[in-house]
């Protein structure tokens, strides 16, 4: 008797957590929804931040608020930024290989708070059996903490499902925008 009141209990515990993973997923996918007209509509215009290296083995680097055209100098990174009041703050962020194998583009959803509640995340590469596009959807809650973690891959641009193994790359992120790697470290140059 006992043992099946534990197992009641735990099965209702197990449903009102996964009941409030789903409220917070549906609120997450409304968001994305209410950003995409504004990503589209005001996207090319925003502020942008351009990540350069140069030297031996790429080991100086800096970031600009405007592009560089100094030759000895590869941007492998670039971010744009949109701020709604009523949303928080939508980054876009771009990342070059320096060999040309892959391109990542990532998205980052952060609440009014600052605090990241989404991620999607996209890869092209050749560094796979067949080139490939990579896309990873992150979910996370009000705490920080990643509640879903979706992965698609693709012939390379196409929405045709593939098998084909791949070197797979980290999502990187901060759960809080200021402690993003371009917070606060741009050159006026």
């Amino acid at each position: 008797m006992k043992k099946s009141i534990f197992v009641i209990l735990f099965n209702l515990m197990a449903l009102v957590s996964f009941g409030q993973e789903s409220q917070t997923i549906v609120k997450i996918r409304k968001n994305f929804q209410r950003w995409q007209p504004i990503i589209e509509n005001k996207l090319d215009s925003s502020n942008q931040l351009f990540h350069y290296a140069w030297g031996e083995s790429y080991q100086e680097d800096e970031w600009y608020s405007n592009q560089q055209t100094a030759e000895h100098k590869f941007l492998f990174q670039k971010v744009r930024l949109l701020e709604e009041p009523n949303l928080g703050t939508f980054v876009y962020y771009d990342s070059y290989s320096m060999s040309g194998d892959w391109y990542i583009a990532i998205d980052y959803y952060f609440d009014t708070d600052n605090k990241l509640y989404f991620i999607f995340w996209r890869m092209n590469t050749f560094q796979a059996d067949e080139p490939l596009t990579i896309e990873k959807r992150l979910y996370f809650n009000s705490d920080g903490k990643l509640i879903r973690n979706l992965e698609s891959v693709y012939k390379m641009n196409t929405k045709d499902e593939s098998t084909a193994g791949f070197a797979d790359r980290d999502i990187e992120y901060e759960l809080q925008l200021s402690k993003m790697d371009f917070y606060g470290k741009c050159n006026e140059e």
